[in-house]
């Protein structure tokens, strides 16, 4: 459908796209299916999608696709990895939107990850509803990134593997008591009680993963919390709490926020023995941008941030607080765990009510799983495992002295 105003300036637009966003805009009108079309080409059924992205960038982009306004011409990956390596649209054409995000999350005029707003995000994206996680995850409800090493297309070993990696980093034995800040669903701290004997306080803001937890991955040494981490910690931290052998933190990161990491990590490292660990696992940016994109924030994850690795650095964290024993980057299996996510849950549409799932939210559900993958693939954005020690492991740790990583 055209519009007079997307009609006269539409020639503009689409050179601006091109060259800022490395899009090819197609008009439908122009399109024949028989055309050889380059992986940056999108076909445009709509001419509004001109003046959405000219005024709100890539929020309107991700909109537009699923409002239908524009399709790609070989695959999303494709269309989707080549505007993340050229850079976002509203980071070039939104200058003033992005200065106020740089206000607001780093010189603390909002904290994005307020208690308020963490308890938005559980509600909005984890307490969406079980279905369409049992159908796109695997047995022990893994959402985060599984290791596929020497796995070729498995995603159920591959999070297993990913499970045992994390017992093995933290030198688990039999008895140690573990504290998990943000426990998903329950699958990880059930399977470390299980291979690796040992006794876990887990702590989670969502409701449905504690509700899921406790009918799927009940265990007798495991204790659940529905609390924010921060109140958890302090409470731990007042009550003189024996203190934890190990502490794991998988996928909450990203939530956390580095306005807040200073703190985070000073009262995390109040409630660990002196000769404990820390396995830290997290989304990392390859830049230091804590403006999350904002269709990510409006749809997926409102408020989350995906930090740099100087937050990780800075006064009071790693370094000046903990010590870095290990950091391991495996991003490229998250590209692959994504794509597998996607495969999962669109086979298993034709399972799940159409009244609560629709057409919009599946295109929806595409745009999250393949531009997360796209984001991996571009090595835009990475994963990060971090092993951290209170003030490093002596030399008579393990079999020759110090950190070995496990692989």
């Amino acid at each position: 459908m055209e519009t007079k105003i997307g009609t006269l300036i539409k020639p503009i637009i689409k050179k601006v796209v091109l060259a800022v966003a490395n899009l090819d805009c197609v008009d439908v009108a122009d399109y024949k299916k028989t055309d050889a079309l380059p992986g940056n080409a999108i076909i445009v059924h709509d001419d509004r999608l001109y003046t959405r992205v000219i005024t709100k960038g890539s929020l309107a982009f991700g909109e537009a696709y699923m409002d239908g306004d524009w399709t790609p011409a070989t695959s999303l990956m494709d269309v989707l990895t080549g505007a993340i390596k050229a850079g976002s649209l509203e980071g070039k054409l939104q200058a003033v939107f992005k200065f106020f995000q740089f206000l607001s999350a780093n010189l603390g005029w909002i904290n994005p990850q307020s208690i308020f707003r963490s308890t938005k995000v559980a509600k909005m994206h984890y307490d969406l509803g079980n279905d369409i996680y049992e159908k796109m995850l695997c047995s022990h409800m893994q959402y985060t990134c599984a290791y596929w090493r020497d796995v070729p297309d498995a995603l159920e070993t591959a999070q297993l593997q990913k499970l045992d990696l994390i017992g093995r980093k933290l030198k688990l034995k039999p008895g140690m008591r573990v504290l998990e800040l943000g426990a998903g669903f329950g699958g990880l701290s059930y399977y470390l009680c299980t291979h690796f004997g040992v006794k876990m306080t887990c702590c989670d803001l969502s409701e449905e993963h504690l509700v899921y937890s406790k009918q799927h991955f009940n265990h007798e040494n495991k204790t659940l919390v529905l609390m924010d981490y921060r109140d958890f910690l302090d409470k731990l931290i007042a009550e003189k709490c024996e203190k934890f052998d190990r502490i794991v933190s998988v996928g909450m990161m990203e939530h956390v926020g580095p306005v807040n990491f200073p703190n985070f990590f000073r009262k995390t490292k109040q409630v660990i023995k002196p000769e404990g660990l820390f396995l830290l696992h997290t989304i990392g940016n390859s830049v230091d941008d804590r403006n999350q994109d904002p269709w990510f924030d409006k749809y997926v994850f409102p408020g989350a941030c995906i930090p740099g690795p100087q937050p990780f650095f800075q006064p009071g964290c790693i370094g000046d607080g903990w010590k870095l024993e290990d950091w391991h980057n495996f991003g490229v299996d998250y590209m692959r765990t994504c794509l597998a996510w996607r495969e999962k849950s669109f086979a298993a549409r034709g399972d799940l009510p159409k009244d609560k799932y629709d057409d919009r939210f599946w295109r929806m559900w595409d745009y999250y799983l393949t531009g997360s993958a796209a984001g991996f693939a571009a090595r835009s954005i990475h994963l990060w495992q971090f092993v951290l020690s209170p003030a490093g492991l002596p030399p008579s740790f393990g079999d020759r002295g110090g950190y070995e990583r496990e692989n």
